[in-house]
């Protein structure tokens, strides 16, 4: 099977089921070059980005595709990657040899072979004219470029004879979306977007940079003619031309894209219904986010998962779900607990360092009336951390051990401080828990009956979600149904046999 393999088509060929047949005989990349004569090609391209890439999220979403859209007539054919594969349709089996020639990225370490694929017709178009303009402006996320982000960026290089611009939304600007923290870094968008569109057109000039507001350089740069959004976004479009408007500047015009309907397969009641970044962040919990390397500093067996995730996330009831995976389960919070009990060291060292009154009558300590003491100061805090955080992970790893040696191959040691004490590196892999913020406060506050208040200097003593996930493995998010948590788990608990079958 190829790699990377190139299609043409005909100006009438129907784009149904392309993806599908030529996900035969390509695994990675499937260019497609729709042939005819320049002038009457626009509204047919047009439609065919709308049809190509909704057709391509449903029936192969493991490819990357990609419509070409400089010149139908022109003589060369150069593409970012190298083709291993020629795919043609039976209206072009006369002009094959020429087209093969055309293509400048043909893979010269091996041979490349042509087939030609029976499609259908679609007949003749009816679509509008297709308007151009020099200066073209667009902006999103884009994280994880996915169909319905190709089909915003074609619909403007398409409408674009000169220059695009994309703006890429920054800082304060995503984190609002939903499980922002696992969006990619802007340096990977910014680079994923200029590989696509300098892969489609590279005729066209590009300037795809950060915006950290909703106008970037629409605002006050007066050679910006268009505007391309989708439906959702078309508030914004207004929005810049009320703020031209006030610089002076002439409005822009809008092309208005209709979401793209997310017909994936395996698409839950929890996800969008459009092709969105924010369904495929749903779909990377319970992967491999990071692939796991060696820990030279503990033993292979048993083999150590730390599960991390800040007060009220969910993480103790995601152990649970690992232990009826077959894992045994460490809870560093109940070490604690056990340490804290009377007669031991800890507990006078915990009196001697915080006051007498946190102890109660009974000898044991007062937990929430530490927490008072420890929660609203940093400094406090610390002074906590360093008495009690050495002697849990020295008890920790003594049960890791006891653990082995009963035969147990899988060890989850769960701990709220899992990331700020760096435990992570007494184990194989960190997988880490997250929820929103806010709804973390209002599960603590029904848990531990705190005011709000209280409960928000709790959560923001910890790390930050954002901090949870930096160094996690796998990612977690028990915010929705049980099913979907589950769901997660079952993925989880799968990349783990198999990734420990290969170790041995």
């Amino acid at each position: 099977m190829a790699k990377t393999g190139l299609i043409f088509l005909s100006n009438v060929t129907k784009i149904n089921d392309i993806c599908l047949k030529a996900s035969k005989y390509v695994k990675n990349r499937l260019y497609i070059k729709i042939n005819g004569k320049p002038d009457n090609m626009l509204p047919v391209v047009s439609k065919q980005i709308v049809d190509l890439y909704s057709q391509a999220t449903s029936k192969c979403n493991n490819l990357d595709v990609r419509l070409l859209l400089k010149s139908t007539e022109s003589k060369n054919i150069k593409t970012n990657y190298p083709i291993d594969l020629i795919l043609y349709d039976s209206h072009l089996t006369k002009d094959i040899n020429s087209l093969q020639q055309s293509v400048l990225s043909l893979n010269s370490g091996s041979k490349v072979h042509s087939i030609e694929l029976k499609l259908n017709d679609f007949g003749k178009t009816n679509e509008e004219p297709v308007k151009t303009y020099e200066y073209v402006a667009l902006g999103g996320t884009f994280d994880r470029l996915h169909n319905g982000h190709k089909i915003l960026l074609s619909q403007a290089a398409l409408r674009a004879t000169k220059h695009v611009t994309v703006g890429v939304t920054d800082v304060n600007m995503i984190q609002s979306k939903k499980l922002w923290e696992l969006i990619e870094p802007i340096e990977n968008r910014i680079k994923a977007v200029v590989d696509f569109l300098t892969d489609i057109n590279p005729d066209l000039e590009y300037n795809v940079v950060p915006i950290r507001d909703l106008y970037g350089p629409t605002k006050d740069d007066p050679r910006y003619q268009l505007i391309v959004v989708s439906e959702e976004t078309a508030r914004g479009a207004v929005k810049i031309n009320e703020k031209r408007k006030e610089n002076g500047l002439q409005p822009l015009e809008t092309y208005v894209i209709k979401l793209a309907q997310d017909l994936h397969p395996e698409r839950s009641h929890e996800e969008e219904e459009k092709v969105s970044s924010s369904n495929h962040r749903m779909r990377l919990l319970g992967t491999i986010l990071k692939p796991p390397v060696p820990n030279p500093n503990i033993p292979d067996w048993p083999y150590v998962i730390g599960l991390a995730g800040g007060i009220a996330s969910g993480k103790s009831n995601i152990a649970e779900k690992l232990k009826a995976k077959g894992a045994a389960i460490i809870n560093c919070d109940i070490i604690a607990h056990d340490l804290y009990k009377p007669g031991l060291p800890l507990n006078s060292t915990l009196s001697e360092t915080f006051g007498q009154n946190i102890i109660t009558e009974t000898g044991e300590v007062d937990r929430r009336k530490l927490g008072t003491i420890v929660f609203s100061d940093k400094e406090q805090l610390e002074k906590l951390n360093s008495i009690v955080w050495p002697a849990v992970i020295e008890e920790a790893q003594r049960r890791v051990r006891a653990l082995g040696e009963e035969g147990h191959k899988v060890v989850v040691m769960e701990a709220a401080v899992m990331v700020r004490a760096k435990w992570y590196t007494h184990c194989h892999q960190l997988w880490s828990v997250i929820i929103p913020p806010e709804e973390a406060v209002k599960r603590l506050q029904k848990r531990n009956g705190l005011s709000e208040e209280e409960a928000k200097q709790r959560i923001s003593s910890q790390p930050s979600n954002l901090e949870q996930v930096a160094n996690a493995n796998i990612v977690f998010s028990p915010y929705w149904s049980y099913e979907y948590t589950q769901s997660q788990i079952d993925r989880a608990w799968s990349h783990l046999q198999e990734y420990l079958r290969s170790r041995k």
